[in-house]
């Protein structure tokens, strides 16, 4: 088909208008990143101005005490009574700032949490001075508790201050990269536009596209972007229909313990007062209950636990493995008393991640071993670690009992018991907590086993 000349014109001033309209979109866009991050700029002098305040009322809060324990002068205490009228105030508009931000939010928990136990504390402090004297307020300072909690408010107001820091700078530099790219591409459009008039004027119509295969691809287009976004919309529905899971269970698991404390309370009193008027029979059922309701409050404790897990911030750092090993191993000495262990623990890599959860994972598992292989004579145990790669894998056996195999996928879920509960104690949560930890620091978690041979669980974890 032959392209008119007037065809051409209209397709030359078409192409010139839709460049000129980029043109000005860009620049525009250019613009808004710029007041946008003007307005971040403010933001973050603002959070952190309001930082820097509650940082000095922290600091007014802990000398106003300490003056008044040394000089007893009630003309000390203005300044504590005044920061304590403001700071809270202070933290909920700083929490109101960074309410979008849910790491920022839970240091702010963190300041809240050390602000009310530095105020506690030096009024605490105030009281014994007034009412005991410097002698009775010395030895309670003495515990070094004010320090404690005066650091954990420098250290959640410096981590607040270092995160807007941060972020302020990650803002800037991507408004730079920004500005410039739209720079080149408003000068390759200029330059593209120019370009293109020209080799329209003296162009045919010979370069147009196929119309039908032009929209065969429009139409694939659209099927393939349908199904990415029905893909990303059920990606979305299974990730707030686990939260709001995790969420389900912390608040049953939560409120049901207070009927539960009643329950227990109200049997111990009627055993305590009423034993009497029941026979034998009774008094079986009732501690039959009792000992039900007490089973109870073990399971809800450790769902908590496990639902606790997943709303835990990670602080990854490198931790010595022998060290967490030896601590472990520390807490379960009485049950080793009187028995035949033999522990095998050769010189361990480092772990890298949180190493309070790093604990847990080795307490649960030691325990493991420890409980399933009672029944030996002699209790073999032993740990091994290695480098593969970008990852750091441990394991621990042990010769004790063991398990099927074929029921290896119930071992990491929560209350999933492989053995009889009168056989070993426990209410089958130690592995979840363990698989969940691992999991959140990037890892995996299995296991292998062979009835009366022992088993072996193995995890690992990303190298850095």
């Amino acid at each position: 088909m032959k392209v008119s000349i007037l065809q051409k014109l209209i397709i030359i001033s078409t192409v010139i208008l839709v460049g000129n309209g980029i043109l000005g979109y860009t620049i525009y866009k250019s613009k808004q990143k710029l007041l946008e991050s003007e307005k971040w700029v403010q933001f973050t002098e603002e959070v952190l101005l309001k930082s820097g305040e509650i940082l000095s009322n922290g600091i007014d809060i802990e000398s106003s005490s300490r003056g008044f324990i040394i000089t007893n002068d009630s003309n000390y205490l203005e300044p504590l009574f005044s920061a304590e009228k403001l700071i809270f105030d202070q933290i909920a508009t700083l929490r109101n700032l960074v309410k979008d931000n849910p790491v920022q939010l839970q240091r702010i928990d963190t300041l809240g949490f050390y602000v009310n136990k530095r105020l506690g504390y030096s009024l605490t402090t105030v009281e014994v001075r007034s009412k005991q004297g410097l002698d009775e307020t010395i030895a309670l300072v003495s515990n070094n508790n004010g320090k404690v909690y005066s650091d954990g408010m420098r250290n959640a107001i410096h981590a607040i201050q270092k995160e807007e820091n941060y972020l302020l700078q990650q803002r800037i530099l991507a408004n730079k990269s920004i500005s410039e790219s739209y720079n080149k591409f408003t000068t390759m459009l200029f330059i593209l536009l120019s370009s293109f008039t020209v080799l329209l004027v003296i162009a045919s119509g010979r370069n147009m596209m196929n119309e039908q295969a032009k929209n065969k691809q429009t139409i694939e287009l659209i099927h393939t972007n349908k199904e990415l976004d029905f893909q990303s919309h059920e990606k979305e529905i299974q990730i707030a229909a686990n939260k709001e899971l995790e969420t389900f269970s912390y608040s049953v698991s939560h409120d049901l313990r207070a009927p539960l404390r009643h329950i227990s309370g109200f049997i111990d009193l009627l055993i305590k007062n009423n034993a009497s008027q029941l026979n034998e029979t009774g008094l079986r059922y009732l501690n039959t209950i009792s000992d039900s309701a007490q089973e109870m409050g073990s399971l809800i404790d450790a769902l908590l636990t496990f639902s606790r897990l997943s709303r835990t911030e990670i602080k990854r750092s490198k931790c010595n493995t022998n060290d967490m090993i030896k601590q472990a191993i520390r807490i379960f000495g009485s049950d080793m008393a009187g028995r035949n262990v033999a522990l095998i623990i050769p010189d361990l890599p480092d772990s890298f991640g949180d190493e309070n959860l790093l604990n847990q994972v080795w307490a649960n598992l030691i325990s493991n071993a420890l409980k399933y292989s009672r029944n030996e004579e002699k209790a073999i145990i032993e740990i091994s670690g290695k480098i593969e790669k970008d990852f750091t894998l441990f394991q621990i056996s042990d010769n004790g009992v063991g398990f099927d195999m074929k029921y290896a996928d119930k071992l990491f879920g929560v209350f999933q018991r492989l053995h009889k509960a009168r056989d070993f104690e426990g209410v089958g949560i130690g592995l979840a907590n363990v698989n969940r930890i691992i999991a959140r620091h990037g890892g995996t978690c299995w296991a292998n086993s062979e009835e009366g041979k022992g088993a072996t669980f193995s995890f690992s974890l990303p190298y850095k």
